[in-house]
């Protein structure tokens, strides 16, 4: 059976130009007629195929096509013109190999293709077409789609950001207030940034009231531990029945679900004016508020001390001066006696801001202009550009002047 498989391929390549001779009922050159011989070519196929079934008999004898193509002849002075029937024709293409009738794979490339296409818009999150900053600390924003263009803003990592167009290597985007352009080196699209999101996503109750009371419990009778302001986003712990467990700081507090909008949130860009110090301040203020952006994105580790591998809030303040040269106290409540104080309404950039939870200091962070903070938040945000009310600052202290 195999042998008679491998003569049906043979006959068929062996056959083809016979095929298209016939099919074409001779070739019509110049003037002379051209008469077809094809019956002794059908015969001698049908022979071919019924040959031997014996395993040993592996030649194959094409003596009886050789002869039977003998018979075609054209003869110039002929007036009659005899073509291969319809008949002949049927039986030479019935020899056709199984393997060689379908051939439809560039469809299926084609749907590989799409499918590629379509895999880019993945929605979630609140994003139609979902990308992820795919790097360790932040992504640059540029004007242009080039290295060279102008940075607009940055992403941090792991945020998400809803993509515009994709231009020669470079994706258009929107995240938060930044919108421009990021090396597609960088960016997760498709189902690699569903899965990443999915671990990156938090729970954030975003104040909707002007200025909302942080409480020891979840209820009305209890002291009030802080105050946070409009429009701030606080993490979540978990929803109660008409209470928010929120984290704040690293510290447990609850919130009225009435004054919040829960939701689901990926970290989101940032503008340079986000970003910068802003203000006329001092070349080593610039230089400091500089060397601790270096550090975004670094890991939150109550009671560490290292930038790299982890450190808290205090433990942070306390490296970034002493790389300078000034040496802080370990702890936030300790911190607030380094320095000398300074009004709220004269804070600049480099100055320590400090929170306090009920009745004593529990957080600290560099002013670093714009009504921005850079700190350690929590074990989500990690070391972080945030806003410098997001709770109302109890005091603060000024280490250069």
């Amino acid at each position: 059976m195999l042998n008679i498989k491998k003569r049906r391929i043979v006959a068929f390549s062996v056959v083809t130009s016979v095929t298209t001779l016939l099919i074409s009922g001779a070739v019509f050159a110049g003037n002379g007629d051209i008469s077809v011989a094809t019956s002794g070519v059908s015969a001698a196929i049908e022979s071919f195929i019924n040959n031997s079934e014996d395993s040993d008999n592996a030649h194959i004898n094409t003596a009886g096509i050789s002869v039977a193509l003998n018979d075609y002849y054209v003869n110039e002075k002929s007036t009659e013109v005899i073509v291969a029937s319809k008949e002949d024709i049927e039986s030479i293409l019935m020899l056709k190999p199984e393997s060689e009738t379908k051939k439809e794979e560039p469809k299926k490339e084609e749907n590989k293709n799409e499918a590629k296409k379509e895999d880019k818009n993945v929605s979630y999150a609140g994003y139609k077409k979902l990308g992820v900053a795919n790097v360790t600390n932040y992504l640059n924003v540029r004007e242009e789609p080039s290295m060279t263009g102008k940075i607009l803003g940055k992403l941090p990592m792991n945020a998400g950001c809803e993509i515009l167009d994709e231009v020669n290597g470079w994706y258009k985007i929107e995240s938060g207030n930044v919108s421009g352009y990021v090396s597609s080196e960088y960016l997760l699209t498709g189902q690699k940034a569903l899965k990443r999101a999915k671990k990156a996503i938090s729970t954030y109750a975003t104040v909707t009231c002007d200025q909302l009371k942080v409480r020891q419990e979840p209820n009305t009778n209890c002291a009030v531990l802080s105050r946070v302001a409009k429009d701030e986003k606080l993490e979540v712990v978990e929803v109660l029945d008409g209470w928010v467990k929120i984290n704040i700081n690293n510290n447990i507090g609850y919130v009225s679900a009435e004054f919040v909008n829960v939701h689901d949130s990926l970290p989101q860009g940032l503008t340079i004016k986000e970003l910068s110090y802003g203000g006329d301040v001092s070349n080593k203020v610039v230089e400091l508020i500089e060397y601790a952006k270096q550090f975004l994105g670094n890991p939150y580790v109550y009671g560490g001390t290292s930038l790299t591998n982890g450190t808290d809030c205090s433990g942070f303040t306390m490296r970034i001066f002493e790389h300078f040269g000034y040496s802080l106290n370990r702890s936030s409540g300790s911190q607030s006696y380094n320095g000398t104080p300074v009004s709220l309404s004269e804070i600049k950039p480099g100055d320590l801001l400090f929170y306090s939870y009920g009745s004593s200091i529990g957080h600290v962070a560099i002013y670093i202009g714009n009504g921005q903070i850079i700190h350690a938040g929590t074990e989500r945000t990690g070391i972080c550009i945030g806003n410098a009310y997001y709770q109302t600052p109890c005091c603060a202290r000024r280490i250069i002047y």
